[in-house]
């Protein structure tokens, strides 16, 4: 095991007399959300993890890290359904982020997780703090409460995610086989 560019973990690269074959490297993010670990899996590509609780009762301020297409997203949803899209949008926001090594949470507003959601595409701009990219997000199987978004850098066709507290098993998978939805939460 060892860390790539940004410190995640990584399985190191053997020796190229080895002769790795594509799909043998093993690439992991941990997430956590209060007394749940979440571990995030796949298969030569870096992965990035954010794993959020739905919060609960009025969301109008916990709005200020979206930009205004994101805000009336929000808004315009049903009450009981405001905080999942909010938790939806910012653990989007959070995997691309952590992704790009940009650990920018203050400047979340300037990035659109919405209007790329179809093809889960983010684009993070350039700075000072670093060159930016484009993180390519999807939804994984958490729990009825709970939202979690695994980021690579380029499309993927499937990414593990399990939760790391009893009882120990998959969460469910997203892109190999169908999730085993409240499994995780």
């Amino acid at each position: 095991m060892t860390r790539d560019g940004f410190g995640r973990p990584v399985c190191a690269e053997p020796p190229a007399a080895a002769g790795r074959r594509p799909g043998t490297r093993l690439c992991l993010a941990a997430g956590a959300d209060t007394d749940r670990r979440f571990l995030a899996l796949i298969r030569d590509l870096p992965v990035a993890l954010s794993v959020h609780t739905v919060p609960r009762g009025p969301v109008g301020e916990l709005l200020l890290p979206f930009t205004p297409l994101e805000r009336d997203y929000v808004q315009e949803a049903p009450a009981g359904r405001r905080g999942r899209r909010l938790a939806w949008l910012w653990t989007r926001k959070e995997a691309a982020l952590r992704l790009t090594g940009r650990g920018e949470l203050a400047a979340a507003d300037a990035i659109d997780a919405l209007s790329g959601a179809r093809e889960g595409r983010i684009v993070i701009p350039g700075s000072a703090a670093g060159p930016g990219g484009t993180a390519y997000v999807r939804e994984l199987p958490a729990g009825p409460q709970t939202v979690a978004c695994a980021a690579t850098p380029a499309p993927a066709p499937g990414v593990r995610i399990w939760r790391a507290s009893p009882p120990y098993a998959p969460a469910g998978t997203h892109g190999d086989a169908p999730a085993e939805a409240g499994n995780g939460g």
